[in-house]
């Protein structure tokens, strides 16, 4: 279909044959009652006659910005990577632009990009936060902008709507996969938790389940540093014992760090030991690493779905956690 130089929104409606205030409730991601194969008729229209929100336009009208903020904590990490595509690709959709920072894992780095898009007058934050500014948060939540964390909650009950992975539920599935393959121990290996609740809520889940599965006591290590020597060192700790042992990660880092200390201590698995990770990197796939694979992208749709919600509501609500399956993909470490 040849495009026309200025696409209306009545042009998306005709051609998908609903009303503009249809066409309207789907820009906003104010789905409703509105079924997948509607929205999904209507994103691809869109794409068809080349339609294109105006920004300006819809800011004088509502005396708005239309962008939005993300801050992440490790732009190197794959999940960062995904969390960015996805809520940029969200935002293109709806007519948001978008402005990105990365903290490094740095809690005052953290505070000053959240001021510093607050006086960009962005209308919103979705924040892969450092754990370390809690209150602050809340603070900015209540009295300024909606904020949507990603993947790492805040409280219980939560002080700030979250979308996230089911962590207990991949755990507890991945650990009694490990003990049906015939491994008599699983120790947990994880980054320091410090106020990380994810780090928190992988290390208790793991906690939880072990005393069904096993009658030993629960062993997780704990990488205070990346290391070499020491990460062989932990290794090695944990092989001293008897019986059958696997090991499960708590994240991609772990794993990456862990797989080249089996390396230079001579070991292959699955023979001397079994290995799981929690995340499941794009070269784990060569590596052949069972893992956990986290729904990053869609997470990140749900973000900025959520956080357009809070906007629209004036922030008003309850806090709420969303939680999205993983799925464990089965290689031949185990």
């Amino acid at each position: 279909m040849e495009k026309k130089d200025h696409v209306t929104i009545s042009d998306v409606a005709k051609r998908v044959g609903v009303s503009t205030t249809t066409i309207s409730r789907y820009l906003n991601g104010k789905y409703g009652f509105m079924s997948e194969d509607s929205r999904a008729r209507i994103a691809s229209a869109i794409e068809e006659v080349g339609y294109r929100p105006s920004g300006l336009a819809r800011a004088l009208k509502f005396q708005k910005s239309r962008t939005l903020g993300l801050i992440v904590a490790d732009i190197t990490n794959p999940f960062s990577a995904i969390l960015v595509k996805g809520v940029n690709d969200r935002c293109q959709e709806l007519g948001y632009s978008l402005n990105i920072a990365n903290t490094d894992e740095d809690p005052e780095r953290e505070k000053a990009y959240v001021q510093s898009m607050i006086d960009q007058r962005v209308e919103g934050l979705i924040i892969h936060n450092t754990g370390e500014n809690n209150l602050f948060f809340q603070k900015i939540a209540t009295e300024q902008m909606p904020i949507v964390l990603a993947e790492r909650p805040i409280g219980q009950p939560p002080i700030l709507d979250t979308i996230k992975t089911n962590d207990m539920e991949a755990i507890h599935k991945v650990m009694k996969y490990i003990k049906k393959h015939g491994y008599e121990r699983i120790g947990f290996f994880t980054e320091p938790l410090k106020n990380i609740e994810t780090r928190i809520q992988r290390s208790a889940a793991y906690h939880n389940v072990y005393p069904e599965l096993f009658n030993s006591e629960a062993e997780e290590y704990v990488l205070t540093s990346h290391e070499p020597e020491f990460v062989q060192r932990m290794l090695q700790s944990f092989l001293e014992n008897s019986g059958r042992k696997s090991i499960l990660t708590g994240n991609g880092v772990v794993t990456l760090n862990l797989l080249k200390a089996i390396k230079a201590m001579g070991l292959s698995y699955p023979d001397d030991l079994g290995i799981c990770s929690f995340d499941d990197w794009e070269w784990m796939e060569l590596a052949d690493v069972t893992a956990i694979t986290q729904p990053s992208y869609e997470i990140s749709i749900e973000c900025v779905n959520r956080l357009i919600e809070l906007i629209d509501n004036k922030g008003k609500g309850v806090p709420k956690i969303r939680e999205i399956p993983c799925k464990m993909v089965v290689r031949n470490s185990i």
